[in-house]
């Protein structure tokens, strides 16, 4: 990635679903809006789902109902998996490709749109979840970077509490990627 489009703080790097459609207009700022409360709202549903049971020890709680907890937790999150594996074969998602998010931008590998394009993209950042983060953004890939086939999108206008829900998705995500890289150092 060239300097111009280097990613500052933290990157949440995976395997997901991608699309993109160029927009020949400016959103307007209500849409942006409504745009931001539904990513909200979304991410807020994901850090729920991704944060699953609190493994902190609650010495207030008897052992019985942790452990009753803990077991319906494991349901849950079984039929929410089958439930995704259900509506991911009925709906039309991308093709997965390398993907890094930042808060202020997002790059891949594979076909994308020309530089200085304005774009909407649709990132499908959780697994198991067929809703995708939906935002829109303006092409800043180099010559370079287009050559090699590598895409860079600036979000635009992605604001307030949904850049902040972001942030945390992405930090949760490096704080387990670091983890496993020290549990499996030994490997």
């Amino acid at each position: 990635m060239s300097s111009q489009n280097a990613v500052t703080g933290l990157v949440y790097s995976d395997n997901i679903a991608l699309s993109w459609k160029p927009v020949d207009y400016e959103p307007e700022q209500t849409h942006l809006a409504m745009v931001n409360a539904s990513n909200e709202s979304f991410l807020r549903a994901v850090s729920a789902v991704g944060d699953g049971l609190n493994t902190k020890d609650d010495s207030d709680a008897p052992p019985g109902i942790q452990q009753e907890i803990a077991r319906l937790d494991l349901k849950l999150n079984l039929v929410l998996d089958l439930v995704s594996a259900l509506v991911y074969h009925e709906l039309d998602i991308p093709p997965v490709s390398a993907v890094q998010v930042s808060a202020e931008q997002v790059s891949w590998q594979g076909e994308g749109p020309p530089a200085g394009a304005r774009i909407f993209l649709e990132l499908y950042i959780q697994r198991g979840l067929p809703k995708p983060l939906c935002c829109y953004g303006e092409v800043v890939t180099t010559p370079e970077e287009q050559a090699a086939g590598r895409n860079t999108v600036r979000f635009v206008g992605l604001t307030g509490a949904a850049r902040v829900w972001l942030e945390k998705l992405i930090f949760r995500h490096h704080r387990r990627e670091v983890a496993f890289r020290r549990a499996h150092v030994g490997d």
